[in-house]
């Protein structure tokens, strides 16, 4: 026969799964967190477009993978590059004829780090270049920074 626990044992066992499941639902998952970031930084770069009469860029979610691993290589080595031989490893099998990218990383969030590039020529120039129509956006998080790729081309 089954003795049932006691209230107090119970009570604990049935906090200790709350907290549990709490602090589950509460704590930002990196793949989510990264996709919310992808999505504040096309949401920013479509604003600044926008708002200079230019059509949105779309995002290209595959491409997006591949920004997304030159990103968390920056994170690892802990500086800025830019990617190498971006025709070979990147646009293999998309019809492009202009390409364009800017990678940073900010300890904010993806607005300021748009603001930033908005302030730099060469990234502003990406971003506001009216034949560019396709975007991937590759975000991660390490250490309080936030690390982003993004490719412009047009298709």
């Amino acid at each position: 026969m089954h003795t049932p626990l006691p209230p107090t044992r119970t009570v604990r066992r049935a906090a200790a799964l709350l907290t549990c499941v709490a602090v589950l639902v509460t704590a930002p998952i990196p793949a989510m967190a990264a996709l919310r970031d992808r999505r504040q930084m096309l949401t920013e770069t479509n604003d600044d477009r926008v708002a200079r009469e230019l059509r949105d860029v779309r995002l290209n979610a595959e491409l997006s993978d591949l920004a997304r691993r030159h990103s968390r290589a920056m994170a690892r080595q802990g500086r800025l590059f830019h990617t190498r031989d971006p025709e070979r490893y990147y646009l293999r099998g998309i019809g492009w004829s202009a390409w364009g990218e800017n990678v940073g990383y900010t300890t904010e969030d993806a607005r300021d780090l748009e603001r930033r590039f908005m302030k730099s020529r060469p990234h502003r120039a990406n971003i506001l270049t009216a034949r560019f129509d396709h975007v991937a956006i590759g975000a991660i998080r390490r250490d309080g920074k936030l690390w982003v790729t993004v490719f412009f081309y047009d298709d």
